[in-house]
């Protein structure tokens, strides 16, 4: 008998194959997944938010679009946030008196507390370095003393504070001082304070001023030089634990009923997003303060999770409509954007099938003579039932109005016009005296004729 010299099988024999044989089925079922959809290509990133801020409010100011909120409408106490209002105000009353000197007093000062710049009774410095010492140091006498330059008096500058409030539609808003210091009757909401924070971004003024690292204070006849960082650490922050090189303003502080506030604009890859945050936690000396850990977390975040995306492309087809009062029945242009339009949206979102496209028409509808760039139109877009974005419509080729069409189409509007239908009237009033005179010549002369008329046919008839 002839001995079997072929080798024996081994279950262990080559192991790598097997490996590599189950490897490249489970990549194949995925591959297949994530084509036909039942496996998402891209998980949208959950916004970094932690308990140790109560408030928070992130909001694309291009688009008003916001990208998170947490209790953005619960009242709370708007701690230094107040100062938003208060240099906006100072800002567009003192202007044009930067260079302005001025002597503070007793009575600008009084009650004053909180941070302070210790300014003295009969001190004279600019109304500039006021305007810095109040927006950029935060400082609470500078404040007052701003209020009575801008409005006469502390109390009538808080008048004209919750009038503006009003005005911009902060319903929830309610100002006792300018300073923030806490004050059980004062009260706010993150989403008013977006709306007083939008309008104080539209401020040169203030932007500059909030957003400067540091000031100095000259020397006065009664203090040395005084030099002070912005009171926002992501402004000024030299340890680098809080600072953001992208933000811009706005403000920075806390009361212990308020707890922390920081409010700023981030402007990055072309958008600008305001950030809010208020109640924030307090900690230690030499912890990290949670609202400014936060509001980078967040800041840092939608620069991930949004971008500007390329909706239309400027020359782009959008739709194809009919051409009126050209002669020719098939006549129709092509309707395309005059420039790029882009929109702050998700990152991962799918621009052809989640947005919806609605083409409004001027006048309802194309009728020649129509120029070819001529706006004839508009597209919105919209998002999740809102519209998020909106540009020009113009067609690509020149359309000549027909010229019979065109004289028909006047005739047709002058008798439908206004002048026309004044004409009935006027054309019956000259009538009647008309046929009064021709009909019957004062009653008697075509009377008569029509008589003598029939008499000669009835005499020709019968003799």
């Amino acid at each position: 008998m002839t001995a079997d010299t072929r080798p024996a099988r081994s279950g262990s024999c080559r192991p790598w194959r097997r490996t590599l044989f189950f490897f490249l089925c489970l990549m194949l079922i995925l591959s297949v997944l994530l084509g036909i959809g039942i496996l998402p290509a891209h998980a949208t990133e959950a916004p970094p938010v932690s308990a140790d801020v109560g408030v928070v409010l992130l909001l694309n100011l291009e688009n008003n679009l916001t990208l998170y909120e947490k209790e953005a409408d619960t009242n709370v106490y708007p701690s230094s946030s107040v100062k938003i209002m208060t240099g906006l105000l100072a800002c567009r009353s003192l202007s044009d008196r930067q260079d302005e000197v001025v002597t503070v007093s007793a009575a600008m000062v009084a009650g004053v507390s909180g941070r302070s710049m210790h300014l003295a009774d009969g001190e004279k410095l600019t109304v500039r370095d006021l305007l810095y010492a109040a927006i950029c140091g935060g400082y609470n006498d500078a404040a007052c003393v701003l209020a009575c330059l801008s409005s006469g008096s502390v109390a009538a500058f808080v008048e004209d504070m919750n009038e503006e409030a009003l005005r911009l539609g902060t319903l929830h808003t309610r100002y006792t001082n300018p300073t923030g210091l806490h004050d059980p009757a004062m009260c706010t909401t993150a989403r008013d304070i977006a709306i007083i924070a939008r309008e104080a971004y539209a401020n040169d003024l203030y932007m500059k001023i909030s957003s400067s690292r540091t000031y100095t204070v000259p020397a006065t006849n009664v203090s040395d030089e005084r030099l002070f960082s912005n009171r926002n650490a992501l402004i000024s922050d030299s340890s680098q634990n809080y600072y953001n090189g992208y933000c811009k303003g706005m403000n920075a502080g806390m009361t212990d009923e308020g707890g922390w506030c920081v409010v700023t604009v981030c402007e990055r890859g072309g958008a600008s997003n305001l950030c809010i945050i208020l109640r924030g936690l307090d900690v230690a000396s030499g912890e990290l303060i949670p609202a400014y850990v936060q509001t980078n977390r967040l800041l840092s975040w939608a620069n991930r999770a949004y971008a500007y995306r390329t909706v239309l492309a400027a020359g782009e087809t959008l739709d194809t409509v009919r051409v009126g009062m050209t002669g020719v029945s098939k006549s129709k242009a092509d309707l395309v954007p005059a420039e790029d339009l882009m929109i702050y949206l998700p990152a991962d979102l799918d621009v052809e099938g989640q947005l919806e496209f609605n083409t409004i028409l001027d006048g309802g509808e194309l009728t020649a003579p129509i120029t070819a760039g001529q706006a004839v139109g508009t597209v919105t877009v919209s998002h999740g039932g809102r519209i998020v974005g909106k540009a020009s419509l113009t067609v690509t080729e020149d359309f000549k109005r027909s010229g019979f069409l065109d004289a028909l189409s006047s005739f047709r509007t002058y008798l439908t016009g206004r002048a026309f239908l004044l004409t009935i009237p006027i054309f019956a009033v000259l009538l009647l005296p008309y046929l009064y005179a021709t009909g019957s010549s004062g009653g008697r002369y075509g009377l008569r004729t029509v008589r003598r008329r029939r008499r000669i046919r009835y005499t020709k008839r019968h003799f």
